[in-house]
């Protein structure tokens, strides 16, 4: 193995765990700290995996570049082609964020969940404290 041939797989290891932690991270940060809504934490998700397709397809393009010198210059010749040439890869990166992506919206789910009965509790609780 080549000095190049590691650069160039230690790079993409590095790509896509970057991809992975964008993942991961993107729904919380596209949803409020106290999030109580699961309609807003299922359209984080979604944004999400659009953002995680379309850097896919920009990764894919990088990656390609790396082994392949003329992809930009094909790029540059029809891009609407190799950009749906390279959104068509995209997908096979989501076998490597798909779970990711789901293992953060169950806790994400779980959490709101938790919120929400931790609200139910100490709303219904409130008044009957003095009781006891």
């Amino acid at each position: 193995m080549t000095e190049a041939l590691r650069v160039t797989l230690w790079n993409s290891i590095l790509a896509l765990a970057g991809l992975c932690a964008l993942v991961a991270r993107l729904p919380g940060w596209l949803t409020a700290p106290g999030n109580l809504s699961q309609a807003r934490l299922a359209r984080a998700v979604g944004v999400t995996a659009v953002v995680a397709l379309v850097v896919g397809a920009v990764l894919a393009a990088g990656l390609y570049a790396a082994i392949n010198k003329w992809v930009w210059a094909g790029v540059l010749a029809a891009p609407l082609d190799r950009a749906g040439f390279f959104l068509g890869r995209s997908p096979l990166f989501a076998l490597l964020w798909g779970p990711v992506l789901g293992f953060v919206w169950l806790v994400k789910a779980q959490e709101l969940n938790l919120r929400l009965g931790m609200r139910m509790v100490d709303g219904e609780g409130s008044g009957h404290r003095g009781e006891a």
